[in-house]
């Protein structure tokens, strides 16, 4: 007897509600054993690996990549015994999701009669399929319950949308299923092609010509950007190199008939979704103020060239920024803390998220108690996290649970900006680069490395006179090193 199992989006953490298949690293007919890395999905900052909780053969890929999924929906089939095509789009059909994500895997026995599914419990059934000679157009949506057609995911989707009842399309597909390509003839729909992924295809109003272009001299871009767009070159007016259409030819074409300029799409990354959600919270529930102060760094950059030179150390001007908020952030403990509408958490512990530019996006890993650790271990702890974070490898909890924020843009030679704070944080501290300027001291004007430093707080948990006190106070460790040393 056979088993069918049914791979779900599992939900890994409290606040996961959806992921997204970035890639299947198995494939239809791999015998799997429990512990097997199945499937890559992106939540909302890292991509975790979905093992599989069951030995068996894979027999069905439901979700496939680039598809965002919410949890405890179907993902893939899994056998343990031999199943037909019939019984596995029967499990399909009748499997209802678990919104918990509790399991990864649910199971059903394959030959057990059908009956209403209980949630999380997806039962199939071995029903015969059940045709029809096909019907007139206007008679394709009659007819029995079609539940236990033998049919393809993709040809059921099609034939539910389009109100057509399976019962009246005539099979071709393998093992006598019903194959996409069934329903679209039987209901008279065209497959319409459809443009590279990313790519805008503009739809014309005006007459165009549908002669042959294939004698018109341009060159291999233009004439595959003109194929992609639906642009046919002989309404293109040539203006490259001896008389040839250009890719610019093609695009002025394109602009001409749509008043749009060409353009690609590129989908939204869970990263990118979820950034770009936090952040337009950060924006518009919190009251943002920011401070600045100019810090005189010679004195550092010594003292890093001394550790680094001298004692071996590999450390950076960031990692002497991230010592100076931690000893800061211990001395004036009220920008340590978070706002949370009836009160305000303060930490004892300073726990520092440090931004990290990654592919996509950025992502916050935490240094945790940063007030005791020495540089040499700030410098190890944030290599080690920045490297794994540009490699995807970051565990859930490396990067939550931090109290106070570091954005450093100084190695892109920025001279200032402002940091959007990092929910449910109440500051972050933006890093300038550091510039060679003129500074007075005393009646004497002298050249100094100078970066400017810019506190975004909360105003809600951190007042203007706090915040000032606490950039004074990195100010201090900053420009005096050796004072946060000891």
């Amino acid at each position: 007897m056979s088993t069918l199992h049914a791979l779900t989006v599992p939900k890994w953490g409290m606040s996961m509600e959806e992921g997204e298949i970035t890639e299947w690293r198995v494939s239809v007919g791999d015998r799997l054993a429990v512990g097997d890395e199945l499937v890559d999905i992106e939540t909302s900052k890292i991509v975790n690996a979905a093992e599989c909780q069951i030995a068996g053969t894979l027999v069905r890929i439901i979700g496939e990549a680039g598809e965002t999924l919410k949890v405890g929906m179907l993902m893939g089939v899994v056998a343990t015994g031999d199943a037909s095509e019939a019984q596995i789009d029967d499990f399909v059909a009748r499997f209802v999701p678990d919104a918990s994500g509790a399991s990864l895997a649910q199971s059903a026995d394959a030959k057990a009669p059908a009956a209403s599914p209980s949630q999380g419990q997806p039962v199939a059934s071995d029903n015969s399929t059940a045709s029809a000679a096909p019907v007139s157009a206007n008679a394709l949506s009659q007819g029995p319950d079609d539940a236990d057609v033998s049919a393809s995911v993709v040809a059921r989707r099609i034939a539910r949308a389009n109100n057509i009842n399976l019962n009246n399309v005539p099979a071709t597909g393998r093992n006598g299923r019903v194959s996409k390509r069934d329903v679209e003839l039987a209901g008279g729909i065209q497959a319409v092609a459809t443009p590279r992924s990313g790519e805008h295809t503009p739809s014309s109003q005006s007459q165009r010509s549908t002669q042959d272009d294939s004698h018109i001299a341009s060159t291999p871009v233009a004439r595959r950007l003109a194929r992609s767009l639906n642009i046919n070159l002989n309404d293109v007016t040539a203006t490259g190199k001896r008389g040839r259409v250009s890719k610019e030819d093609v695009e002025k074409a394109a602009v001409a008939e749509t008043g749009v300029a060409y353009y690609r799409e590129q989908k939204l990354s869970g990263m990118r979704k979820t950034i770009a959600a936090r952040l337009t919270e950060s924006k518009q529930t919190v009251p943002h103020y920011r401070v600045s102060v100019d810090v005189e760094i010679d004195s550092l950059l010594q003292q890093r060239a001394y550790m680094n030179g001298t004692l071996g150390h590999t450390i950076s001007v960031n990692d002497f920024v991230i010592k100076a908020c931690g000893s800061a952030l211990v001395q004036v403990p009220e920008v340590n803390v978070q706002y949370a509408e009836d009160c305000i958490r303060q930490f004892d512990q300073v726990d520092i998220s440090m931004a990290v530019a990654v592919k996509g996006g950025l992502i916050t890993p935490v240094i945790r108690n940063v007030g005791a650790k020495g540089l040499p271990q700030i410098a190890a702890a944030s290599s080690d996290l920045a490297r794994r974070a540009q490699s995807g490898t970051l565990g859930v909890d490396e990067f939550r649970g931090g109290t106070f924020s570091i954005s450093n843009l100084g190695m892109f030679g920025v001279d200032q900006f402002d940091a959007i704070i990092n929910l449910p944080q109440a500051a972050i501290l933006a890093v300038a680069a550091g510039v060679k300027k003129p500074v007075v001291r005393g009646d004497s004007i002298v050249p100094a490395t100078v970066m400017r430093v810019s506190l975004s707080a909360d105003h809600r948990a951190i007042d203007g006179a706090v915040a000032a006190q606490f950039l004074q106070s990195l100010k201090g460790f900053l420009e005096n090193p050796a004072s946060m040393l000891l």
